[in-house]
């Protein structure tokens, strides 16, 4: 069995160039963008995708990137499979758990920093 060749505009004077007889997507029109509303904290402003019909919205989050010790991480499986907890509830427990503490020893305000600008000051 012999190999082809494949032909090139230099084997035939009489073959068009590959760029001019080939039009690709010229007539293709792209899809019409939908109108949504945008809220601040909305999935699509966000880049996620919409959530999935019948779902409750969950609490606005924000991405956290951290790095920790091998030993927090196996507390933290540790954890999740005692309680049923994912990570994410872990952690949420977990620092909670630890400002409350700071509060408790006076090492941070009672009252947190978004919440002092909203309340009277008492006279």
């Amino acid at each position: 069995m012999t190999a082809q060749r494949t032909r090139t505009a230099d084997d035939d004077p009489q073959l068009p160039d590959d760029d001019e007889d080939i039009k690709v997507g010229d007539d293709v029109r792209p899809p019409a963008k939908k109108r949504t509303s945008v809220t601040p904290n909305s999935r699509t402003q966000l880049g996620l995708p919409p959530r999935r019909r019948g779902r409750k919205p969950g609490p606005t989050r924000v991405m956290m990137n951290v790095r920790v010790l091998l030993e927090t991480d196996q507390l933290v499986t540790e954890i999740g499979e005692e309680t049923g907890m994912g990570p994410q509830d872990v952690a949420d427990a977990a620092i909670a758990h630890y400002a409350a503490y700071l509060r408790r020893t006076g090492k941070l305000p009672k009252v947190p920093k978004a919440d002092q600008g909203q309340q009277p000051e008492a006279s």
